[in-house]
């Protein structure tokens, strides 16, 4: 029920002031997952078995060094979302504090991205989020950032 709210407060945070235009209900027995149509053609999928939430979006590495080490990667774990970049830097210090090597990553609708690692295959971003999860409690609302 805490990852259930937990994952609801997130959505919301991340859909921020656009409108939802509709909502898509999928059968469970199918291969879709449910998604949140919004009028920026920005869907949140919720996977209905492990309960990770995902994006596809575009975005900008705000550090050159982040690009060059991060830029051929296509998922991205995020751990935080800031409308203020000085408070993304702030979390990302105390990230680093945790042993995480945390880079911010600029969205498309102006969010700053708090990633801690970047894959290649989908599968392994998705292990690393529900390994965050289960190491720590703080991070159960951690989420998939696909690159679009």
């Amino acid at each position: 029920m805490k990852m259930k709210l937990a994952l609801m407060i997130v959505g919301l945070l991340i859909l921020g002031s656009c409108k939802t235009k509709e909502m898509t209900a999928v059968d469970p027995s199918s291969q879709e997952r449910p998604v949140i149509e919004k009028e920026t053609e920005v869907a949140v999928e919720v996977d209905q078995q492990t309960g990770i939430m995902s994006l596809e979006e575009r975005f900008t590495f705000t550090q050159e060094d982040d690009r060059s080490r991060h830029d051929q990667k296509q998922y991205f774990v995020i751990i935080g979302s800031f409308r203020k970049q000085e408070n993304a830097l702030g979390y990302k210090e105390s990230l680093i504090a945790k042993g995480f090597d945390p880079v911010i990553l600029l969205s498309e609708n102006g969010l700053h991205r708090v990633s801690v690692d970047s894959y290649d295959m989908e599968s392994n971003a998705r292990d690393r989020i529900m390994k965050i999860r289960s190491q720590f409690n703080e991070h159960e609302d951690t989420w998939l950032l696909i690159r679009k």
